[in-house]
């Protein structure tokens, strides 16, 4: 009896599978051949890669089938490439692109075999010790995700090992040093622990699985807990399309398991609030928190230098609050995304920062009017507050500050100028799907003693700790013309917070800007961004802005055929569309599964194009 599978094979641009005769001495290997097997077959006189994803496929009759030419390994499980499927469909891309990442890095003969891992006998008792809050999460509800909210120097450990303790369990991470460091806790704590993608056979039998972005894709299973530590970061979703985010893929992975999903972060992001409430209502979500005084201790202090009180013939990158922080002896990092110019403006007698009294967004100077890059409006140069019409420029980037820098504060200034915070390999080391937006610079040398740093938010990265870190130019973050600027400049205060320490060490950020009222920084300076948070969901909710809304971003050279191809379609009538603009076309729904659907019924024509499903800059 001739036996036939379903091979889908590597090659994203073909995307389908195709029927082959699985050869008897194959079907009886030492590699078991089942769906995620990974084998050899040829193809139109190529030899490809592939993955079976179906057995037993009917054999057409009449035709001669070509045999698999080789069984390579074993490959992710069938729930995993069911997962992949599903993925596909998310974010408009194709499964082999996920089928790789969900693939060991190398050729894997045979799984390590079984040991005690599953949910029967598992301790499911809380450490007596364990915080309050630790009980209330793992006691929530595994109908949706709960979102526990805990200062950035908070320690996740008692969380993690509770939960480890009650059955297998998978905990993302946003840095490999970070799931480096909390696998290695595990162990010592003699729990069986994977670090993936390295351990990527043991992780089919360890107790615990640990990793960056792609461990979300991890070959475990069942699970009794999914953890998202840090949700909000950025290094979890991949900027190259498919957009695809680590944080959904394990609340998805979470859902089909029936296990709880745990969303951990300082800062709850609108997705996850959004995310995590029950299916099918608006119930606001499950929000676990640490008792006030626990939460506000694991935060630093959070110093605003208000700019608009410094006199306006000063420096326009250095107050007098920085200035007398820079003369300190102890170890500040100061932080500017900036290295080139800038055509913000401020006033030279108040020092307003000149913003658009429609959108809010900060104003370009050009010549003797001002200009709004976003809406078109033009407007004479000037001041809104007092009525002058005289502006400064604030231009100066990193290397120009480090020049003046080292003459004010009298001591040498080590400058960290490369890739983005987001990027610095996210942590994400050698992974096929990681993306950078700038090329890595040489790492730094570090000062023995107490140092003067100044760079792009790569020093956060960087540098392993501080007594200070000022950001020079903080409004350049929450003015920045995307919808997530806010969080985006909430998330960098998060991450200064870990490197200064609680505030219980001495340490403090300074944050200069003019815009001293912005919700966001009287969030960190309360050490409590909820009222921020739910305030900024409503807003997006308002502007039809991720997550209230779908969006996709269409670009490349095809992508106006596409566009053509997706109206035509009856689906199209759901869908905003808009464009395009400098190439790209955005594409609006208020109801996710009908753009994602219209995004993948659509006919993808030949030639370059990216589909990016809410992309994280837009």
């Amino acid at each position: 009896m001739r036996h036939a599978v379903q091979v889908l094979v590597d090659e994203p641009a073909i995307d389908r599978e195709f029927t082959y005769l699985l050869p008897p001495e194959l079907a009886s290997g030492r590699v078991p051949v089942t769906v995620g097997t990974v084998v050899r077959v040829v193809l139109n006189r190529r030899r490809l890669r592939g993955w079976v994803t179906g057995l037993e496929a009917p054999v057409p009759s009449g035709r001669e089938l070509v045999p698999i030419s080789g069984v390579v390994g074993v490959g992710p499980p069938p729930h995993i490439v069911d997962l992949a499927s599903w993925a596909a469909w998310r974010w408009a891309g194709t499964r082999a692109h996920f089928l790789r990442i969900a693939s060991a890095d190398r050729v894997v003969a045979g799984l390590p075999s079984d040991v005690s891992r599953g949910r029967e006998g598992a301790q499911t008792s809380v450490s007596a010790d364990a915080p309050d809050w630790v009980a209330a999460a793992l006691a929530s509800d595994r109908k949706a995700p709960a979102v526990v909210r805990l200062g950035p120097c908070a320690d996740e450990w008692p969380l993690v090992a509770a939960a480890v303790r009650r059955g297998p369990s998978l905990v993302l991470v946003p840095t490999v040093a970070w799931a480096a460091r909390l696998a290695g806790r595990l162990r010592q704590a003699g729990v069986s622990t994977a670090l993936a993608p390295r351990d990527w056979a043991g992780a089919t039998v360890a107790q615990a699985v640990v990793g960056t972005r792609t461990a979300a894709w991890a070959p475990c299973g069942p699970l009794e807990t999914v953890i998202v530590l840090d949700e909000h970061d950025e290094a979890y979703q991949s900027e190259a399309a498919p957009t695809w985010n680590a944080r959904d893929i394990a609340v998805e992975r979470a859902r089909r398991d029936g296990a709880r999903c745990l969303l951990v972060g300082p800062m709850p992001s609108p997705d996850a609030l959004v995310g995590a409430r029950r299916p099918g209502t608006t119930d606001a979500p499950v929000l676990i928190t640490a008792p006030r005084p626990t939460e506000r201790g694991a935060w630093p202090r959070v110093q605003i230098a208000d700019r608009r009180q410094d006199d306006p013939t000063a420096g326009e990158w250095c107050g007098e609050a920085l200035a007398a922080l820079l003369r300190t002896d102890s170890t500040v990092v100061c932080v500017l995304n900036r290295t080139g110019r800038t055509r913000l403006a401020y006033c030279a007698s108040c020092g307003d920062l000149a913003c658009s009294e429609h959108t809010g967004r900060p104003l370009r100077l050009e010549k003797q009017q001002f200009v709004d890059p976003g809406s078109g409006e033009v407007r004479p140069a000037v001041c809104e507050s007092c009525g002058a019409i005289r502006f400064r420029r604030a231009r100066v980037g990193v290397k120009g500050v480090a020049e003046e820098m080292e003459r004010l504060a009298r001591r040498p200034v080590i400058q960290v100028v490369g890739e983005s915070a987001a990027a610095a390999d996210a942590a994400l080391g050698s992974t096929a799907d990681s993306t950078h937006r700038h090329r890595r610079a040489p790492s730094p040398q570090l000062a023995d003693g107490p140092a003067l740093y100044i760079g792009t938010e790569a020093v956060l990265h960087r540098v392993p700790s501080a007594d200070a870190v000022a950001f020079l130019d903080f409004d350049q973050e929450l003015t920045a013309p995307r919808y997530r600027a806010a969080e985006e400049a909430f998330a960098l205060l998060v991450r200064a917070a870990r490197l200064v320490g609680p505030r219980t060490g001495g340490g403090r950020i300074v944050v200069q800007t003019r815009l001293p009222a912005h919700p966001a920084l009287l969030a960190a300076v309360e050490a409590d961004p909820g009222d921020w948070i739910r305030a900024e969901v409503e807003r997006r909710s308002q502007m039809r802005q991720p997550p209230a809304a779908a969006w996709a971003l269409v670009s490349g050279a095809a992508a106006s055929t596409y566009i053509d191809l997706l109206s035509a379609d009856d689906r199209a009538s759901a869908l905003d569309i808009a464009g395009p603009a400098e190439g790209t076309w955005r594409i609006r729904s208020d109801d996710r599964d009908a753009l994602l659907h219209a995004l993948a019924a659509a006919e993808r024509p030949s030639g370059r194009l990216r589909v990016a499903v809410d992309p994280l800059r837009a």
